[in-house]
């Protein structure tokens, strides 16, 4: 037990402040003064990659699931420091309304896995005492341990990825200010079958 909530505090002190105010945004200028359009826009393109958690066009933000990746490990000193092994990462977008056109800003937040590194350094802090095991009677047997808690260390912002989706938002903003777009509900079958209608009547 007293392990248990040592990972518990840990992952708490891990986590670190994911206040919005601290995070490095990258922002952009989209082609368009529609606010809904550019949420439509960023609902669309967030969910083509990653799982909503939450999407709130009053508040004007948009948050996703944890995504966990794995990162490949190098075999060099980079291992050691946390390179390699499992990460994850949450997308964080939010717009203001611009002098002409809306501002939408994104964020990638990016943890590393580090349960296997805290419960090390908790049993390297506990006595002899501490991790001596009680004697076991021949009719009792060891109450069944609670799972470890997994520990996520913040390692930073990926700039790079949210510019990349900041582009995607633009591009699908401008399909869409462009009338780019299938009617709602149209399957791909039915809008061949449409465009071969109009087709055949332009024709006559």
């Amino acid at each position: 037990m007293k392990k248990w909530l040592l990972l518990l505090a840990f992952a708490a002190v891990a986590g670190g402040c994911n206040a919005a105010d601290l995070r490095p945004w990258q922002s952009a200028d989209m082609a368009t003064g529609d606010r809904q359009r550019v949420f439509q826009a960023a609902r669309e393109v967030l969910g083509k990659h990653f799982e909503i958690a939450e999407a709130s066009f009053p508040r004007a933000t948009i948050e996703t699931r944890p995504q966990v990746f794995e990162r490949s490990r190098a075999g060099t000193l980079a291992d050691f420091r946390g390179a390699g092994g499992r990460w994850r990462r949450t997308v964080y977008f939010e717009m203001d309304p611009g002098d002409m056109a809306v501002i939408a800003r994104v964020a990638v937040h990016l943890e590393r896995e580090a349960t296997a590194a805290a419960e090390a350094m908790i049993e390297a802090q506990e006595s002899p005492d501490d991790r001596q095991l009680p004697r076991i009677g021949p009719r009792y047997q060891k109450p069944a341990s609670k799972p470890s808690p997994q520990v996520w260390m913040e390692i930073g912002y990926d700039a790079g990825l949210a510019r990349e989706l900041l582009a995607e938002i633009a591009g699908r903003v401008r399909q869409l200010e462009s009338g780019e777009r299938l009617p709602p509900g149209q399957s791909p079958k039915d809008a061949a079958e449409e465009t071969r209608r109009l087709g055949t009547e332009l024709n006559r």
